[in-house]
């Protein structure tokens, strides 16, 4: 009997987790605006993030109060890789190196520790079903709609007032959240 290389072996685990990530829909759900929000939330899920140079996937746990939010990104494997902590309009990063960084430039940090960033000042109404408040949306789709030059989609509604696999998307940059509620 032949036996499998170890890198090959790895390799097809890694793949097969890669698409377990980044779940397909096909056919979106119909938009509809939830009739309730939550002002504060506790939810967690899997993520995957295209950029135009790599691929991330693994999990996430999410803690949003008022402005205040706690973003904990995890490998497959349950490693945190970096967390993200915003109170009263400071930020900080830390990495899976233990070292943090502080500042008001979020988007900034992210993308000069982590490759790549994103909306949270916008993403915490988007994940819930709703456009920003006071922001024009440029443009209603079947499955969502388009404000600040971003595209929002819900592909899986969990129930009426919670979606359950939210895209987000601009041509350089995809996130695709599966949300446990």
């Amino acid at each position: 009997m032949k036996k499998i290389p170890l890198i090959i072996f790895i390799s097809i685990g890694l793949n097969s987790c890669a698409s377990w990530y980044d779940v397909k829909v096909d056919q979106p759900a119909a938009y509809h605006e939830p009739t309730q929000i939550d002002n504060n939330y506790n939810i967690d899920g899997r993520f995957t993030i295209s950029t135009t140079s790599k691929d991330y996937y693994g999990n996430f746990n999410w803690q949003h109060e008022s402005a205040n939010d706690v973003l904990a990104f995890m490998s497959p494997l349950g490693n945190t890789v970096a967390k993200i902590v915003v109170e009263s309009g400071v930020a900080t990063l830390t990495t899976e190196d233990n070292e943090s960084y502080s500042g008001s430039d979020l988007e900034q940090m992210m993308n000069k520790q982590l490759g790549f960033s994103l909306p949270l000042e916008y993403l915490h109404y988007w994940i819930q079903g709703i456009p920003l408040p006071n922001y024009p949306v440029s443009d209603r789709l079947n499955s969502g709609f388009e404000q600040l030059d971003w595209k929002i989609e819900y592909l899986r509604w969990q129930d009426n007032n919670h979606p359950q696999i939210v895209q987000v998307s601009k041509p350089d940059l995809r996130i695709k959240l599966l949300i446990n509620w």
